[in-house]
């Protein structure tokens, strides 16, 4: 890889730690973007390869110091936990509608189903007489 490969990867990999606006080195215009652009520069001439440069950051300043968090461990969450939630939210939305149709149906009205039974009919019947 060539020094302006490595440089190019590694400052628009690593975070300008000024405390402005969060942007890559490569993009920040303060004063501090300016010096880190410098020593990654540096280092890229001496052959230091975009990866050893952004890993000598990282042993430096930790995981904060890059743009986009790996994809591995507990900054999986990262990725995953927002498309995630927001799949939770959509069923659960698709369920509450779901009962609300359901509740505000009108109830059906009973069918019958064939003849009643003649032993209920005389029962009936004689229930009826007893009250008269």
């Amino acid at each position: 890889m060539t020094a302006s490969g490595a440089y190019e990867e590694a400052a628009s990999a690593i975070l300008c730690d000024c405390g402005c606006h969060p942007q890559s080195v490569k993009d920040c215009a303060c004063a501090r973007a300016g010096e880190m652009r410098q020593e990654i520069a540096a280092e890229a001439k001496s052959g230091k390869t975009g990866d050893a440069i952004v890993a000598g950051y990282v042993a430096r300043y930790g995981q904060k110091i890059l743009v986009t968090p790996p994809a591995a461990g507990f900054n999986l969450v990262a990725w995953v936990g927002p498309p995630l939630g927001l799949l939770a939210a959509a069923l659960a939305l698709a369920l509450l509608i779901r009962r609300w149709r359901r509740s505000s149906r009108p109830a059906a009205e009973p069918t019958a189903a064939g003849s009643p039974d003649p032993a209920d009919l005389a029962r009936l019947q004689s229930d009826l007489e007893e009250l008269r």
